[in-house]
């Protein structure tokens, strides 16, 4: 519309200036033709009413234009007007009532009543904390958001202060009301078997559900708000702990319920409307468990002091974990170091400067080997320490089920020296064995043979392998049958061992063996069941005898 008027407009003032030097042209024409009649006349007459015309759609022209700038005056003030009154539909329409508040104003701008609400807050309970975010918003610009309780119905409102644009908003609105959120979430705390309560800023109960109810002994929350019972010994000391802003987290408190005493893990919270909420969560199998358990761990400790060998358990990471007495006997190390529980690196190097542990060329390389333990699949170790003085201790190092190494160590000094001496002894007792002449082999009650000299293989010809793994007495018989042919001779040895009779041991005078040699069999009968028998070549002697006799005969 305002493209119209412009183009007529513009029209316009091109005729305007047309006529203006069309009037200038013939005015100088008049004056060069004065005279010339009644024509000039017209012409200036038609140019003049020309002129009145043109001023007369110009003056229209101007009117309608003028008409087009009120109707758009007027359709921009009722679009103004219509948004100004559906914002104050909106904001009566909200649940929340308003106050604006700035320096250019004369009073706060209330809405739904938000002056009241807010001068009722600020003679409320917590009128210090709230008239301090007020002064903090309007000073600095500083938004909040906290709940205060009312003077009149002690009710909670909630109040949220802004900035917008220059001046500053609060919104209020009670919360007397739950919302569908809320009252899911107390209906999932009411059917929980833990007690869940919640204090206010004072103290006192505000709310809890049942299983809190059924431990205090409150038949229903109006009640317990009145007695305001305690769960547990030194609650309001952790809840005004909690308000001050430290965590109070499984706090092992102790209460009886139903006539039974219960351990209960307490966890306070601070709520960002100055309460607190508890939860208390009951512990006692799991507290009588760590009681077994660590009764079991200080029982096993006492066991392992009184075993003789030397026990270290290292942890996960490396350090001692436990450790015997005889560990610290064996090696002379102070208990308080002990108790430091010391890596096992500086126990290796407490050892080393002691002159304890055994020479090594490579002492680093040593000790990673036996640091390859704490890692997956480390493997045993199984060694023996030949140290300075002449002590020898065996190592045993394995994976720990809790995870770590454990270390056994047994001083074997003592036993190899006694290992030592029964071999020197054996060796001893076999020369002597060696060095008798006659035959000599001793047979358990089993009939196996348990010891034998060199003269009785010479005598019987028997091979070390046919002397090897104890042979029996019936393998013994075969064997000198399929030699020398059958006889009775090792019948009569088979005989006196597996006699019960002592009376027939003894000389049992000469036999002869099928190959005609002559011997001389004596049965000793030795503790523990075994049999002593001696083999004497009596061959030459008989011969000789039988020479002396033929001679004297003749």
């Amino acid at each position: 519309m305002h493209g119209i008027f412009d183009f007529v407009f513009g029209a316009y003032l091109h005729v305007v200036n047309w006529t203006a030097d069309l009037a200038h042209y013939l005015a100088g024409v008049g004056d060069k033709a004065s005279q010339s009649g009644p024509l000039v006349m017209a012409s200036i007459v038609a140019a003049s009413l020309l002129v009145c015309l043109l001023g007369c759609v110009w003056a229209l022209v101007e009117r309608a234009r003028g008409a087009a700038r009120q109707y758009a005056a007027n359709g921009s003030l009722a679009r103004a007007q219509a948004e100004i009154r559906f914002r104050e539909a909106m904001i009566q329409a909200s649940p929340e009532s308003i106050v604006i508040m700035g320096s250019d104003l004369a009073a706060p701008i209330s809405y739904r009543g938000g002056s009241a609400l807010l001068q009722d807050c600020l003679s409320g309970p917590d009128s210090t904390a709230l008239a301090a975010k007020l002064d903090a918003l309007l000073e600095s610009g500083s938004s909040f958001t906290l709940t205060a309780r009312s003077r009149k119905k002690s009710s909670l409102i909630g109040i949220q202060g802004c900035v917008i644009g220059s001046r500053a908003a609060i919104f209020l609105r009670p919360e007397d009301g739950e919302s569908a959120l809320e009252r899911g979430a107390l209906a999932i705390l009411e059917a929980i078997p833990v007690p869940v309560w919640i204090r206010d800023r004072d103290l006192s109960l505000r709310w809890a559900n049942k299983a809190f109810l059924a431990a205090t002994g409150s038949g229903s929350l109006e009640t317990a708000r009145k007695s305001d019972p305690r769960l547990v010994r030194g609650e309001r000391d952790l809840a005004s702990a909690a308000l001050e802003g430290r965590d109070v987290v499984s706090e092992r408190r102790y209460s009886v319920i139903d006539g039974r005493r219960r351990a209960l893990t307490v966890d306070l919270l601070r709520l960002p409307q100055s309460q607190v909420a508890g939860i208390a969560i009951d512990v006692t199998d799991s507290a009588q468990a760590e009681g077994q358990l660590k009764l079991a761990n200080e029982a096993q400790a006492d066991m392992l002091d009184r075993v003789g060998s030397a026990l270290a358990v290292f942890g996960t990471d490396r350090r001692l974990a436990f450790a015997n007495a005889a560990f610290a006997r064996l090696w002379g190390l102070p208990a308080a170091w002990l108790e430091s529980r010391p890596a096992l690196e500086d126990i290796f190097d407490r050892l080393r400067e002691n002159r304890q542990l055994p020479e090594q060329r490579d002492f680093q390389a040593w000790k990673r080997e036996h640091l390859r333990l704490f890692e997956q699949d480390g493997g045993e170790l199984d060694e023996t320490w030949h140290v300075a003085g002449g002590s020898s201790v065996r190592v045993r190092a394995f994976p720990y089920l809790l995870g770590g190494a454990c270390y056994m160590f047994e001083d074997i000094t003592e036993s190899l020296r006694q290992a030592t001496s029964l071999r020197l002894l054996k060796m001893t007792e076999r020369a002597m064995i060696d060095a008798i002449e006659d035959g000599m082999a001793m047979f358990g009650p089993d009939g196996r043979l348990k010891m034998h000299n060199t003269a009785f293989a010479e005598l019987w010809s028997l091979s070390d392998s046919e002397l090897s793994a104890e042979p029996h007495l019936s393998r013994l018989e075969a064997v000198a049958a399929g030699k020398f042919g059958r006889d009775g001779v090792w019948s009569l040895i088979g005989s006196g061992v597996t006699s019960v009779e002592p009376s027939r041991y003894g000389e049992w005078g000469r036999v002869t063996r099928a190959d005609g040699r002559v011997l001389s069999l004596s049965l000793t009968r030795l503790p523990l069941g075994a049999t002593l028998v001696l083999f004497e070549d009596m061959t030459d002697l008989e011969r000789f005898s039988a020479v002396i006799e033929a001679d004297a005969a003749a």
